[in-house]
């Protein structure tokens, strides 16, 4: 299709004349998934020969589809990556790491836009107005609270290297943020029952490893990231327990390995799992056989619950199963601290939020209407 487009408007090939080619196949209304799937790869397709036109394509790539917006003062910029050389040197994830870089460098572009390209002209209501600004009106209260941690990070970190020590700008950040609670989505029972049995598992390899990454999350409890690096030295088969150090919290869990789970993980290792030396579990089915990347997990279980109606499975991702696995313990009236240690959480109180989806503990605290019953006669 480039080449022919190319031939009929008499062009040499260039990321310029490839970028018009796009242009022309973008759709005209919002894409659904599939027309933007096959618009990324054909985007792919005209950055990968741009590449090797140029002599740069030598190894494999990721071409992100947005530049990380960044502000344009040097000072800024250095003390961004200042900042995340440290969060790197404290063991933080590369995730966390490029988050509070978006973080920071939202807040620095605010005072470019401000005027005030230097950290001298920073003023504490700066801070203050940084959060009261537009850059952060979509954003729901849980998102404005993470905000207000990462850019208090970076704020001491600044003070801590003597950047802005008089002012402690650190203060200024808001401290009490509006709650918004909402309800969970879990699996219904009868879905749970069908993952279980295998009902949707079919007897090629990359459908085995899929059942088995959903058992993982379902009946352990076990975050998607944790799933896609688990490592063949984590299962003692001996003791049947699972042991890892979790990727966003680098705690140390163990949990037990159920029988199905087990059984699923010892089908796949050993009648479909490649025969390659990397030590990941869960590989691609294709070559090159190599690890799954992070993202793989949620893309493996939207399409796995896909075959479940929407009351069974009311939101299609790998985080539900986490939710359905500590909504099921909570119903079962497993102490908050089991679960707690189970899901790998540090904070007791986290556990809070799973009791939305018990629907029958959650009417005993129902409320009566009592001072203000209804008077209207067509509401009643």
């Amino acid at each position: 299709m480039l080449k022919a487009y190319l031939e009929e408007n008499g062009l040499e090939f260039s990321i310029e004349s490839g970028e018009k080619w796009l242009l022309e196949l973008y759709p005209c209304t919002p894409p659904t998934k599939s027309q933007y799937v096959l618009y990324a790869a054909r985007r792919r397709t005209v950055l990968l020969l741009s590449e090797c036109q140029e002599g740069k394509l030598d190894t494999w790539r990721i071409y992100p589809k947005k530049k990380a917006l960044r502000p344009e003062s040097a000072e800024y910029l250095k003390l961004i990556e200042c900042h995340a050389e440290k969060l790197h040197a404290n063991g933080l994830a590369k995730n966390t790491v490029n988050l509070a870089k978006c973080v920071v460098s939202s807040f620095l572009i605010y005072l470019e836009e401000s005027g005030k390209y230097i950290l001298s002209e920073v003023m504490p209501q700066d801070v203050t107005g940084y959060f009261a600004s537009d850059k952060l009106s979509e954003r729901k209260p849980e998102g404005i609270k993470s905000y207000a941690y990462r850019l208090k990070s970076f704020l001491s970190f600044l003070e801590d290297i003597g950047a802005v020590a008089e002012k402690k700008l650190s203060l200024s950040v808001p401290k009490v943020f509006g709650k918004q609670e909402s309800i969970i989505k879990v699996l219904s029972e009868k879905a749970v029952n069908s993952i279980r049995n295998g009902d949707i598992k079919s007897d090629k390899g990359a459908a085995v490893r899929n059942h088995t990454m959903i058992l993982l999350g379902l009946r352990l409890g076990i975050r998607q990231s944790d799933i896609v690096e688990m490592k063949l030295t984590d299962i003692d088969w001996r003791n049947d327990i699972v042991s890892f150090i979790q990727k966003k919290t680098q705690v140390p869990i163990t949990l037990p390995l159920l029988p199905d789970v087990g059984n699923s993980l010892m089908e796949y290792i050993l009648e479909f799992r490649p025969k390659v030396s990397d030590d990941k579990i869960f590989l691609r089915h294709y070559a090159p056989f190599q690890a799954l990347s992070p993202r793989c997990m949620n893309t493996i279980a939207g399409y796995y619950l896909s075959a479940f109606k929407l009351e069974d499975c009311p939101q299609y991702g790998a985080h539900i199963l986490r939710r359905t696995f500590a909504t099921g313990m909570l119903r079962n009236n497993i102490p908050r601290s089991i679960i707690s240690a189970s899901i790998g959480q540090i904070d007791l109180n986290s556990v809070d939020v799973y009791l939305s989806a018990d629907e029958e503990r959650m009417r005993k605290c129902a409320l009566d209407l009592k001072g203000i019953e209804c008077v209207r006669w067509d509401l009643t």
